[in-house]
């Protein structure tokens, strides 16, 4: 079952982990202490109470809990944290960029996996991390987004996937992010954790997000008529950071023969397109191969939470268009009814920031996972995947994307005669590219000269 809507996206991990009754497997990639993060951490919490083994593998990168709070859940009972490819030096700007030009590497690589498994009989795979932009409750920015809750025999192989990664050498136990603490510290931290669960209650309340646990018995007793049925497997990457890396999942794809016969429709937050891939599509056009048609929706400049990334696309514009692509970008304004799958009311964000990232082959195959098009998930990321044959989902993700690129939603990119670029909408047409302000211009004016892109 496809979960656009932000909110739901909230509820169902809740319901999973409120239903829980022997296990609980997280994988993801940011975690946040925010009114989301936190929420899903008490429920968590209560979970293990109720004896629910519980295993949390979060990338180090992006430390929203600290060591102190992550060495603090580690040790809950039934509970175990652990952290993906931490340093060994935790604090200090200069330190820690010292040790990130000796171990460059092999710090570099992060697990962008996102994945929550439950009782092994449930999982929620897709593009979403932890955190209020998400869920809908952040008031700067809110995500499009997509996820997948699933059932059935691919259980086993996420759970397979998971394990795989926590037991791999690059995973470290938070338990060992710090040392012990006073009872004074201890009481400290609870204490902050604690008010800030009040000030999180209020806003929840308010989005009717429920705060406490609930049996959501009659949400799945609903599913059966919500759900579809395919066949799907699990791919991914290697979780080594060192020596051998193992096959990258974009060459697994290509081990299941989806190649696109008449249509393939790409939703991607991040493109920067491959050589290679610029050349496959050219020799579509170049062989007249006019029945064979890619339809690609990235986000606007002002719907795109990383100016930098979008400084390095623009160039490749030209280039997939010539190549025959038909090109979209995502509004950071789309129309209300967009709006509304993205905040949780009565949040209303700055703008809608584009963060799905799902693939539809020939009405047939959908690709949904963590992966983006660009340098960071092919070559230097682990990412996560599934790959599903079933036509009924292909339709629904088809009917979204039709949704998404329509002309109250996004911008038609094309060429004049002049071999000009054009952005049309509901709006009229722009010479111009659609920017928040000023300040994004001159961010990607300025991005676009710093040669990073095999980074990004």
């Amino acid at each position: 079952m496809l979960i656009q809507k932000n909110t739901d996206a909230l509820l169902w991990r809740l319901a999973l982990i409120d239903q829980a009754q022997k296990s609980i497997d997280l994988q993801v990639y940011i975690w946040s202490d925010d009114t989301s993060g936190r929420l899903i951490l008490e429920r968590i919490i209560l979970a293990s109470k109720r004896g629910v083994q519980v295993r949390l593998l979060v990338d180090d990168m992006h430390k929203g809990w600290t060591d102190e709070v992550s060495a603090l859940i580690d040790r809950i009972p039934n509970i175990q944290f652990r952290r993906f490819n931490p340093g060994l030096i935790r604090d200090g700007i200069v330190r820690r960029t010292f040790q990130m030009s000796t171990q460059f590497r092999q710090l570099n690589r992060r697990m962008h996996n996102k994945q929550l498994i439950v009782d092994g009989t449930w999982g929620i795979v897709g593009g979403r991390n932890l955190g209020d932009p998400y869920f809908g409750l952040s008031s700067k920015y809110n995500n499009a987004d997509l996820d997948l809750l699933t059932t059935g025999a691919v259980i086993m192989d996420l759970a397979s996937d998971f394990d795989e990664y926590w037991n791999a050498d690059a995973t470290y136990p938070g338990n060992a992010m710090a040392g012990e603490f006073s009872d004074r510290k201890i009481d400290k931290l609870l204490e902050k954790y604690t008010k800030s669960l009040a000030d999180d209650y209020v806003l929840l309340k308010k989005a009717n997000i429920p705060v406490d646990y609930q049996d959501w018995s009659q949400a799945f007793e609903m599913l059966p008529d919500m759900m579809v049925i395919g066949n799907a497997q699990s791919i991914k990457d290697s979780p080594e950071v060192r020596g051998d890396r193992g096959i990258r999942l974009v060459e697994q794809i290509s081990q299941f023969n989806i190649n696109a016969s008449h249509t393939a429709s790409v939703i991607t937050p991040y493109m920067i397109p491959s050589k290679e891939m610029l050349e496959k599509l050219q020799k579509n056009v170049d062989d007249g191969n006019s029945g064979y048609k890619v339809r690609l929706l990235v986000p606007s400049m002002e719907s795109n939470n990383h100016t930098m990334v979008h400084s390095h696309y623009k160039k490749y514009r030209k280039k997939l268009l010539s190549a025959g692509v038909e090109l979209y970008e995502f509004k950071g304004w789309p129309s209300e009814k967009q709006r509304d799958i993205s905040n949780t009311s009565p949040i209303e964000a700055e703008f809608i920031s584009l963060h799905t990232k799902a693939f539809v082959v020939d009405d047939r195959w959908v690709l949904l996972g963590s992966l983006n098009l660009d340098p960071r998930s092919i070559h230097i990321n682990t990412e996560h995947m599934l790959i599903i044959e079933c036509p009924a989902l292909a339709k629904q993700v088809t009917t979204d994307f039709n949704t998404m690129i329509a002309p109250e939603n996004s911008y038609s990119v094309t060429l004049n005669k002049n071999n000009r670029l054009r952005w049309n909408s509901i709006d009229g047409e722009r010479k111009t590219q659609p920017a928040s302000g000023f300040c994004q211009r001159w961010t990607n004016f300025f991005w676009r000269w710093v040669p990073l892109e095999n980074q990004l």
